[in-house]
Order: structure tokens, then sequence, then C-alpha cells
């Protein structure tokens, strides 16, 4: 009885290793079949990098020719010879790949290896174009440093009179000496008074506000008197 049992966990074990073994098989050919339908896509991609990788050197060359300074010269020289380097190597390893050098057609090995292939691809490209970057920051880091050591020229004046005359400071305008003349000699104005509509000098009003001190001083007005006198004399012709 103790012989079946141990028995019994024995099957057991080796059938769950063997379904442990089945599923991790199954995703490793999922993996490789997958990287084999896109292997055609996925070089022709690289290619293209390594054909980018070429033209970039050519501008970089480019580049260096523009630093005065040779201890940055040498410096940004190493950093080109190893991303030319890098995508040499990349080169190389893409036409051992393909079917012949300049083709984008995989040969049957590396096609069903693709899986495996392809991370080893990344990686050189990764290492490229952190190359790429690190000599970019360089080069602008000498740039800035040049500029700051030789601060360009101010900008030229505008030469355009009208132009010249807006960025100029506004002056007090001056008045003619004849019109400062005629301001000087005028002489003041006539204060109004009350003898010029009529009123007395001796005559003296409380001075009230509103309604009630302009009907005082209309009743008080000499005007106003004789006009309430001529009105009395026609009413009293008129009546029998």
């Amino acid at each position: 009885m103790p012989e079946s049992g141990w028995l019994q966990w024995t099957i057991i074990l080796v059938l769950t290793a063997l379904l442990l073994s089945v599923v991790v098989l199954a995703q490793i050919v999922a993996t490789y079949w997958t990287a084999y339908v896109v292997a055609p896509q996925e070089i022709v991609t690289f290619i293209d990098t390594v054909d980018f990788s070429i033209q970039e050197n050519e501008s970089y060359d480019r580049d260096v020719a523009k630093v005065q300074r040779l201890e940055d010269k040498i410096r940004l020289g190493q950093l080109l010879r190893e991303i030319q380097k890098g995508g040499d190597d990349l080169r190389e390893q893409l036409n051992s790949l393909v079917v012949s050098d300049g083709a984008t057609t995989l040969k049957t090995s590396a096609r069903l290896l693709w899986g495996a292939k392809r991370p080893q691809l990344e990686d050189r490209v990764r290492r490229l174009d952190l190359l790429r970057m690190r000599f970019l920051v360089v080069y602008m880091g000498i740039m800035t440093s040049v500029v700051d050591r030789n601060p360009p020229p101010p900008p030229p004046l505008p030469r355009d009179p009208e132009k010249i005359a807006a960025f100029s400071t506004p002056t007090k305008p001056s008045l003619r000496k004849s019109l400062t003349e005629s301001v000087v000699k005028r002489p003041p104005l006539r204060r109004l008074t009350t003898q010029a509509i009529g009123h007395q000098e001796n005559v003296i009003t409380p001075h009230r506000k509103g309604w009630a001190g302009v009907v005082e001083e209309l009743q008080t007005s000499p005007r106003m008197q004789q006009r309430h006198a001529s009105i009395e004399l026609a009413m009293s012709q008129t009546t029998p």
C-alpha cells in the first residue's frame, strides 16, 4: 500500500513537469513563430537605420571641421570614430544575415532564428543611438561655450529717419516768440459783476442756497420790480 502511494505521487509529478514543459515550449515556439513572420519587415528597418547612420556621419564630419580648438576637435573625433565603428559592426552583422550584400532578404536559418538575432541587433542600434546623442550633447556644449566667449555684436541702428525719430526721446514742443508775447501782453478778462446784470453795488442780500435763494434774488432784482409795476399799470388801465 505505501509503495502504490509513492507511485501515484511520482506519476503526478512527472505529468505536472511534462505539462509545464509543454507550456514553456509552446511559448518559445510562439515567440519564434512571431519573429519569423515579422522578420522581413524588421530587417528592412535595421538596414534603413544603418544607412541613416552613414548619412549622419557625413554631417558629423562637417560639424567637427567647424570646431576651432584642438582639444574639442580631438574629443569629437574620438566620438565620431566610435559611431562609425558601431555602424560598421552593425552593417557587417546584417550582411551575415541576408542572402547577399545590399539585399533585404534573410537567409532561411537567420529567419528561423530571428527571435534570437533580433535582441542582438537592437542592442547594437541602442548603443549607436547613445553614441550619437552623446556626440550632439558635446558639440552643443562646445558651441555654447564659444558663443559665451565671443558674444555677437549688437544689431545696427535703422537708417530710416522716420524709424530713428520713433526710437528717439520725445522733446517738449516750444512755442514761437510771437505766440508767447501775445500770451503775456493779453489783458486779463473782465470780471463779471452784479453791475453788468443790473444790480446795484449797495444791495446786500444774504447768500442762500437752493431755489429759495434764486426766488429771493429774482424778487429783489430792479428789472423784475419794473416789470411788475408795468404789468399792474396795464391792468389798471384796462379795467372800467
